[in-house]
């Protein structure tokens, strides 16, 4: 079962530290820039998270990877320093820096002592205002990100993923492939990287969260430094809200092997969507609460057809979705799916009982014995809430809003958003048992 990581602090914060949300501050700049603050002295580290609304999405049709090549180039060379020698500053001064693209965001973080915070920040600022994109850093990261593409092409879950996705966002920029294809990977300049670069690390899509030994004064000071520089205003290409196909396949990927993958989706509620916290309760007892979930329990511990079966709400910035995955043995896909079907068809036709409800209540507040254990994981976090426009009460307002969830709304929300009949299902293997609507070959490429 994959966690949010905003349950997990949420979980935490209320098991561990009830007043942490109050923590929380809004540090502005001279320059104006802002970032969520949580100042915290008991060691001398610091995190800092950032990212730029607009991700992988905004890579063109024939230069699919772009946002992704750029962003593993950040850290390849960057001012003065070459590749190696950026790396051995990293070293030398024990500093970690990353960056990522994914879908709707391009995203990185930070990482050093208090005392390196200088070092740091200025390391930082090199690679987002000057990165140097050499060729020979270009070629090697074509050449690792070619072997990712390769790898995804030999893994059946990704294939799956391809399918399902391919089919729902079809002709939508959310059907980039995120490492692109060896076509467009090929297609892609330094001039492309450039721009792209220029393009989308700006001010105005830029959302910044700190933790750690830290004071408002000294971050005010870092941010103006670190990030003035950048452009003012972001270059993104439009996108427009996905149109769910109206057709629910299911759609076979043959491939060798003793094993199916399964992988099906429905639309679901967005992030803000007033639906959305009945609907964490729902997905909890229907997929989202491993062992304790109703598919948990017919599919694997009653029946012993898969390891392991989950739900789980995807929100996006331009759709979302309520999406389950599942693998069997080929001979037991039919009834693994079957199963499947007819609890879902239960929980969409008769709803959760009180003490589902309780227990999914207990767990997304704190049931569980977790707790935030990194500065780092906390930046993580900050920046997530101002990604999804939560605010900086959402943690001080999350128990009551899930203890606010009723029976009633609970069961409004299955009946809008868990009706089976709209599931698309892809099958990645040999399945047996259950007859395919569409046959889609593997991705080679």
């Amino acid at each position: 079962m994959r966690i949010s990581p905003l349950i997990v602090f949420t979980c935490a914060l209320f098991m561990c530290a009830p007043a942490r949300a109050t923590m929380i501050e809004e540090v502005t700049s001279k320059g104006g820039i802002k970032a969520w603050l949580v100042e915290d002295h008991k060691l001398p580290l610091i995190a800092m998270h950032f990212a730029f609304r607009g991700g992988v999405e905004q890579d063109p049709q024939d230069r699919q990877g772009l946002a992704t090549l750029t962003m593993s180039l950040m850290t390849e060379g960057a001012g003065s320093y070459d590749a190696n020698a950026f790396q051995q500053q990293l070293a030398d001064h024990s500093i970690s820096l990353h960056f990522a693209a994914g879908r709707d965001d391009l995203s990185g973080g930070l990482k050093c002592l208090r005392e390196e915070r200088a070092t740091g920040f200025d390391l930082l600022r090199v690679a987002l205002t000057a990165p140097r994109f050499d060729d020979a850093a270009i070629a090697r990261a074509k050449s690792r990100q070619l072997t990712g593409i390769r790898y995804q092409l030999g893994d059946p879950d990704w294939q799956a993923r391809y399918a399902l996705l391919s089919h729902i966002f079809a002709g939508h920029p959310y059907d980039r492939r995120s490492l692109g294809t060896e076509k467009t990977l090929a297609a892609i300049t330094r001039a492309d990287i450039q721009v792209f670069a220029a393009d989308h690390l700006a001010r105005d899509n830029l959302l910044i969260a700190v933790a750690g030994d830290i004071t408002p004064v000294e971050l005010g000071d870092a941010l103006d430094q670190t990030f003035g520089k950048l452009s003012l205003k972001v270059k993104l290409a439009p996108v427009v809200e996905v149109i769910w196909p109206h057709d629910t396949p299911a759609i076979l990927v043959p491939r060798d092997g003793t094993q199916t993958s399964l992988l099906f989706a429905r639309p679901g509620p967005k992030r803000l969507d007033p639906d959305w916290y009945a609907a964490e309760i729902a997905n909890y007892i229907l997929g989202g609460g491993g062992f304790s979930s109703r598919l948990m329990h017919e599919v694997r511990d009653k029946n012993g057809l898969t390891y392991g079966i989950s739900t789980d709400l995807a929100p996006m910035e331009h759709a979302a979705m309520i999406v389950g995955d599942a693998a069997t043995d080929n001979p037991k896909t039919g009834n693994a799916w079957d199963i499947t079907r007819a609890v879902w068809k239960n929980f969409f036709a008769n709803g959760a009982t009180p003490e589902e409800i309780q227990g999914a209540k207990d767990y997304l507040t704190g049931a569980l014995p977790l707790a935030m254990t990194s500065t780092d994981a906390i930046a993580g976090v900050l920046v997530s809430m101002q990604e999804e426009r939560l605010g900086r009460d959402y943690l001080d307002r999350y128990k009551s809003l899930i203890d606010g969830v009723t029976a009633v709304d609970v069961m409004n929300v299955i009946k809008r958003w868990f009706d089976p009949a709209q599931l698309t299902l892809v099958m990645v293997g040999k399945p047996e048992g259950i007859t395919p609507s569409v046959t889609e070959p593997q991705v080679k490429e």
